[in-house]
């Protein structure tokens, strides 16, 4: 057991036993930043559902990318970033006398990066980003099989739904969180396999219920007493949620009533000696969040199917990885970001298919490169032996990338969802938006045409925000009065409700 000061927050931390044995096995020093702050600098590399309008660098197509225009590096579409008729740049040999993490910063500014990441299949639905298999969607997030959807994250085969994070198999789902074969839910956190209900927590197939806790196998239920069918809708119809102002009073009473029980989290199902909290079906599987199927981890995020592996934020199927963000189907990675069915991978990124790379990006089915320079299996091995140890004096080995390396501005990249720096926004001019006070108490005879029009301020985070016709289109349809708040700001309080460490 080792007490350590963090280098970033200069907050203790501990290395135990089994730490301490894992960083032998894969030979890295012990880190110098806590798990947090290790975290907050992998997040500065990964830029989910910040997106811009730019151009194809290489073909001067017109895209979606989550890379500014200005971003200081090229930027190729996906179709293109794949195709053979362009190589990527190589740095002419490892310079001993200058810091690896300054010659990998001047290739990573040269070298081409997908303009943005993507799972394929993206039918009307240019605005997503670590999806893939959607139809006619817009700003979809780390998700796959969505369909007639809007602003989700962390979902999977969603239909007509909107502001809803973490939710599977489901369908006609507004503003839930953690559900699972959810069926027309608004407002519901924590629910499965039900349907017809809002502000629920933790119910388990609940149906036609309202302000309810805890619930399993119930119907026509108000704050967790029995109705009869017709009182239930008599009820319902009285606390008019299809108007705003019925709406705050819904939201204002739902939150006194369910202060009364423990907002428990800490969900662990099927798991043997597990801590965190949303892990299923994992066996020694440590401070993880969000994961499930893991075995011999520890601090991953947001991972599935992972072994032996540490300090990993978003997809799986990894074995033996270690500091690195993005990763899917590969093997003993360390320090990279958005490896994919790579493996013996060392400061890396971008590179998809490629095996024995070190300080190398945007590369695809190579192998034995250092600064994307080609080498023989005997010059790579002896080459790395060496800038190993030269990284190691310099204090450079064993470190992520720094976060001032990055091609996203921290503002927008996941390290600002969690941890937020203050961003100084410039109010706008007078007269250029409507205050969102403006906009009606419901969505009966509300003109949509009109509403698109004009852009919103939002209360939460000043910046002006439009709504989306589809957006606008799916109030109507499901009686939902339109928000007050921007996408933005509802994200971020949804994010809380999502399992993170603490």
């Amino acid at each position: 057991m080792e007490n350590r000061a963090c280098k970033n927050c200069q907050q203790n931390f501990t290395i135990d036993e089994v730490d301490a044995a894992y960083y032998k096995k894969i030979d890295v020093p012990f880190p110098t930043f806590c798990p947090r702050c290790r975290l907050q600098r992998r997040l500065a590399w990964r830029n989910e559902r910040n997106l811009f309008k730019r151009k194809c660098d290489k073909t001067g197509r017109d895209m979606i990318s989550n890379l500014r225009p200005d971003a200081n590096i090229p930027v190729y579409h996906v179709d293109a970033w794949f195709k053979d008729d362009w190589t990527a740049p190589a740095w002419p040999s490892f310079d001993f006398n200058k810091t690896f993490f300054e010659q990998f910063s001047n290739l990573h500014r040269v070298s081409p990066h997908m303009h943005k990441a993507t799972g394929g299949n993206e039918v009307n639905s240019e605005y997503m980003n670590h999806a893939g298999n959607c139809k006619n969607c817009y700003f979809i997030f780390n998700s796959e099989y969505i369909e007639d959807s809007m602003y989700l994250k962390f979902c999977d085969h969603v239909k007509d739904s909107l502001d809803c994070t973490n939710v599977i198999k489901s369908e006609l789902c507004y503003e839930c969180v953690n559900v699972e074969h959810g069926y027309n839910l608004q407002f519901c956190d924590d629910c499965k396999s039900s349907r017809d209900c809002a502000f629920i927590r933790f119910c388990r197939g609940t149906s036609n219920s309202l302000f309810c806790y805890g619930l399993e196998q119930k119907e026509y239920h108000i704050f967790n007493e029995p109705h009869s069918k017709d009182s239930y809708y008599e009820q319902l119809k009285a606390w008019n949620l299809s108007s705003w102002s019925g709406l705050q009073h819904a939201i204002t009473q739902w939150n006194e009533w369910s202060s009364q029980f423990p907002f428990k989290r800490e969900i662990i199902l099927n798991c043997e000696n597990a801590t965190g909290d949303g892990l299923y079906n994992c066996r020694n599987a440590l401070d993880c969040y969000n994961c499930s199927e893991l075995h011999d981890c520890r601090y991953l995020v947001n991972a599935v199917r992972c072994k032996d592996s540490y300090d990993l934020f978003a997809y799986g199927e990894t074995e033996l990885g270690y500091e690195f963000v993005t990763a899917f189907k590969s093997y003993n990675v360390k320090f990279s970001v958005y490896t994919i069915n790579s493996s013996d991978m060392e400061y890396c990124d971008s590179c998809y298919n490629c095996n024995h790379c070190f300080g190398c990006v945007g590369l695809n089915r190579r192998s034995y490169c250092i600064l994307n320079k080609q080498y023989s299996k005997e010059e790579y091995e002896d080459l790395v032996k060496r800038i190993k140890a030269k990284m190691r004096e310099t204090g450079e080995y064993g470190e992520f990338f720094p976060a001032e390396l990055s091609c996203f501005p921290y503002g927008d990249s996941m390290a600002q969802d969690y941890f937020p720096k203050e961003e100084k926004v410039t109010p706008p001019p007078q007269g250029t938006f409507r205050e969102v006070s403006e906009l009606p108490d419901d969505m009966k005879g509300a003109d949509i045409e009109e509403i698109i029009q004009h852009s919103y301020r939002c209360p939460e985070t000043g910046k002006l925000f439009r709504f989306q016709k589809q957006e606008l289109e799916f109030y109507k349809k499901t009686n939902v009065p339109i928000p007050r708040m921007s996408f933005e700001a509802r994200y971020l309080r949804r994010n809380k409700l999502v399992p993170f460490p603490a």
